[in-house]
């Protein structure tokens, strides 16, 4: 389960200087999705969430905006078992309710390019995970499947960063850096009301990349080290492991005036250890995703798309799935309005998996 959201790394790779930007130009971004999917014997699962996140963007002076973030979402879980007389049961679990807020402030300095970023981790969201709570927000907080929310709530949170982006001939160089911290809660209760208290570790986080024009479009390489130190549950101690993120996206036109996108990120997390002090498995994410936009009647822009991912971890079944996606792209100056859907088909597990999503996402203002 995702403790928190980061939000400290704001990498700009740009060299032109940001425009001068206003109270007028402040945005509401919301956006509401589903997303559901069903896997098969032998897991016989149903995990499905409707989220509706909320953001705000407010430029309080042309070098500083400030943002804020929440969502209200709603988790469902159910498994398929048999009770004592071998009889089939379907177990619910649900959790719903506001998730934490996150507020952010970035300001940048001249033609340099540098942004220091301040958040806070607000924990407006129910931390404390009740029984019946558990099996749906350990199903969403999944590495290898998507939801718009991965966790409800944590404790309060703050977060420092700095990002530097310079140009270097044709290319545009940058690096940040970043370090989270977040203060004690209550991850779960027990059926008498006893909870267990968490401390999470700190986060360290670095970030490199660069970008280059190709075509009408551009190629962009990133680098991403994340170290989360030791966490606490009671009086067990226990480590997550170390994550480190690769990321190219490659996009043009063709000679036909069609846009494409070519995105691949991997993600390799370390061996860490358990709460009874033995390795825990490490495991690797690979993604990839191609996406095309072809602009279709009154200038709405069309775009399909196909994503692939493979989720390996140590004594586990390899896991994989595909997504054959579309939305549509409305822009009309101060206000956007993007819907889309998407169907998945894998397994998890050796189990058999289908999937569908569907979301809304809409621009006011800018």
């Amino acid at each position: 389960m995702k403790r928190y959201l980061p939000l400290a790394l704001l990498l700009a790779a740009a060299p032109a200087i940001l425009p001068a930007q206003s109270f007028w130009d402040s945005q509401l971004r919301i956006g509401p999705q589903f997303y559901s999917y069903d896997i098969k014997a032998p897991i016989n699962e149903k995990i499905s969430q409707v989220a509706f996140p909320m953001f705000v963007v407010v430029p309080v002076l042309p070098a500083l905006s400030i943002d804020i973030g929440t969502a209200f979402a709603t988790a469902n879980h159910e498994r398929l078992a048999v009770d004592s007389t071998g009889a089939p049961v379907t177990i619910k679990s649900t959790l719903s309710g506001l998730t934490d807020t996150q507020l952010r402030a970035n300001y940048t300095f001249g033609q340099d390019l540098v942004v220091v970023t301040a958040g806070l981790n607000l924990p407006t969201g129910s931390a404390t995970l009740k029984p019946e709570e558990f099996a749906a927000a350990t199903r969403i907080g999944s590495d290898f499947l998507t939801f718009p929310v991965s966790g409800f709530g944590s404790g309060f949170g703050v977060t420092g960063g700095v990002a530097v982006a310079r140009p270097a001939g044709m290319w545009n160089l940058g690096a940040g850096a970043s370090v989270s911290r977040a203060g004690e809660y209550e991850p779960f209760e027990d059926a008498s009301g006893a909870a267990t208290k968490f401390q999470p570790g700190p986060e360290y986080r670095a970030r490199f990349g660069a970008d280059h024009p190709f075509g009408t479009g551009r190629i962009s390489v990133g680098f991403t080290f994340s170290k989360i130190g030791d966490d606490r549950a009671n009086a067990a101690v226990y480590n997550t492991g170390d994550r480190y993120i690769g990321q190219v996206a490659v996009s043009n036109t063709t000679a036909k005036g069609v846009d494409y996108s070519v995105v691949l990120w991997n993600l390799y997390r370390t061996s860490g250890t358990l709460i009874d002090q033995s390795p825990s498995p490490s495991g690797n994410i690979t993604n990839a995703m191609l996406v095309f936009g072809v602009r279709g009647p009154a200038d709405v822009m069309v775009e399909p798309s196909i994503e692939s991912r493979l989720w390996t971890q140590q004594g586990s079944k390899t896991s994989v799935l595909g997504t054959f996606g579309i939305r549509l792209f409305a822009n009309r100056g101060n206000w956007a309005v993007v819907p889309g859907f998407g169907f998945t088909i894998g397994t998890v597990e050796a189990a058999t998996m289908t999937g569908f999503r569907s979301t809304l996402a809409v621009r006011i203002g800018g």
